[in-house]
């Protein structure tokens, strides 16, 4: 058995009244059509090519939907929105299936984030034991409204499923429904292909049909149950909610029983993809997302925000850190408020404070700046010390400009380097002062005009601005 899996991603979803295309909206960080294609790829051997059927003018191609390394899937347009037999002839009227060799389409909604490989594989091995068979999910629901309902005959054998639309009244008191998802042998698909009528109500063509079809020429279905959980979809934001909740417990779970202590799970998100390593504390409102990697016995504090970023052992993130791409070595210390940008690399202890901003800024081993600094386009060495209210000025409007600052260096508070820029090992920079060129090692750079102390000039300035102000209330009372 050869399998290629199908995710049914073509819906316009019109009840989430949004601009975004309902399967790319975002839970925890991902978007919602990458939990069911993640599904299918974790098959491993089992599933081949992913075909992701889109509709004319889908802007799904440049979403990321797997972990780093996951076989990019298929995009095949279905062009007339002719439902879920339209949608998988799409798929196998496509040269990426026609060229390939799978025996069976494995066949899931776009929109049902709830899925697991582990149903999915319950469901391959019901079909390598019956190859020739068509086999489908199903679940027994309390309220039935809206699904298709499962016939069978007396002896339990499944004769069709029929619409809701067109059930009688007997037909809705079922209450075992089609979970939408499908193992379906690919001689079944090539033969229906043109076949299936549309439904004269709506006028699409419906997967569903094929169960009457294969009974009909005395073809096997088979069933498994399955919970109302992993039929679950999303039509509307409430929906999205739901199902994010559901995620965000699924996924906080794993990482509890891995030994991450989560002080309020309810309210902590964390992606699909991110690890987090054993004896770490994430306190509430922290939101970790994208292929984040958090070490060990590292503490995260509260409203930290993480986007593909790296957190080494030990590290400690202050309240409201926000980082995106970058790296935190080990036993480091940065925030509170602190925003560290793309490219920003701190080495082993690296103390970055409240208030610094850092981009493109690689941090030397125990290299602190721990208030109201911007660290743009430079490199620190080990042990230097950037002093409050510093700023690298590596922007002239058209380029930009790299600093670089040695080893044990001070800079002094409320410095601006003017870059392009090299500070030597072990060299002083007094506070207040402007560098504009490159300083050798063990320098002392100052910059402070000549001052001008006027004694009892502040008395003399209030008298004048009293006596002025007594003048102008005199001249407007006239």
């Amino acid at each position: 058995m050869i399998i290629d899996g199908v995710l049914l991603a073509a819906g316009s979803g019109t009840r989430m009244r949004s601009s975004v295309p309902k399967v790319l909206s975002p839970v925890l960080g991902a978007p919602l059509l990458s939990y069911p294609y993640r599904a299918l790829v974790r098959l491993h051997e089992r599933v081949g090519a992913v075909h992701v059927v889109v509709p004319p003018g889908g802007v799904l191609g440049e979403e990321p939907l797997g972990a780093p390394g996951s076989p990019p899937p298929l995009y095949v347009v279905q062009k007339v929105p002719d439902g879920t037999f339209g949608a998988c002839e799409a798929v196998i009227s496509s040269p990426a299936f026609l060229s390939g060799s799978s025996t069976h389409l494995l066949v899931l909604n776009g929109d049902g984030p709830l899925v697991e490989e582990t149903l999915l594989e319950s469901l391959v091995a019901l079909g390598q034991d019956r190859p020739e068979a068509l086999v489908l999910a199903t679940a027994h629901l309390d309220d039935p409204t809206g699904y298709g309902r499962i016939l069978r005959d007396p002896s339990g054998r499944v004769t069709a499923i029929c619409e809701e639309s067109a059930a009688s009244p007997p037909e809705k008191a079922i209450r075992e429904v089609n979970a939408g998802i499908y193992l379906i042998p690919r001689t079944i698909l090539l033969e229906a292909a043109g076949r299936i009528a549309p439904d004269p109500r709506k006028g699409e063509r419906y997967l569903t049909d094929l169960v009457s079809r294969v009974v009909s020429r005395n073809g096997e279905v088979l069933t498994l149950s399955v919970s109302p959980e992993a039929m679950r979809g999303v039509n509307t934001q409430e929906e999205l909610s739901l199902v994010t909740a559901v995620l965000r417990e699924r996924i906080n779970r794993l990482h509890m029983a891995r030994g991450v202590t989560l002080q309020d799970p309810l309210r902590t998100d964390i992606g699909p993809e991110v690890t987090i390593g054993p004896g770490t504390l994430v306190l509430p409102g922290s939101f970790l997302e994208g292929a984040t990697k958090v070490g060990g016995s590292c503490r995260i504090g509260m409203g930290v925000h993480l986007l593909d970023t790296t957190v080494g052992d030990g590290a400690v993130l202050r309240d409201y850190v926000v980082a995106s791409s970058a790296v935190v070595g080990p036993r480091a210390v940065v925030g509170p408020f602190a925003h560290l940008r793309p490219g920003t690399e701190l080495g082993t202890e690296v103390h970055i404070g409240n208030f610094v901003e850092t981009k493109k800024a690689v941090l030397g081993p125990g290299a602190k700046a721990n208030h109201l600094s911007y660290l743009g386009d430079v490199t620190v060495g080990a042990r230097t010390n950037i002093g409050a209210g510093t700023i690298t000025c590596n922007y002239d409007g058209y380029e930009k400009f790299n600093t670089v600052i040695g080893e044990d260096v001070f800079v002094g508070s409320d410095t601006q380097l003017v870059a392009p820029l090299t500070v030597g090992d072990g060299s002083v920079i007094a506070a207040g002062s402007t560098v504009i060129g490159d300083l050798p090692s063990g320098a002392l750079y100052l910059t402070r005009p000549t001052p001008d102390l006027r004694p009892e000039g502040a008395t003399r300035y209030h008298e004048r601005r009293r006596e002025r102000r007594k003048h102008d209330k005199k001249k407007e009372s006239t």
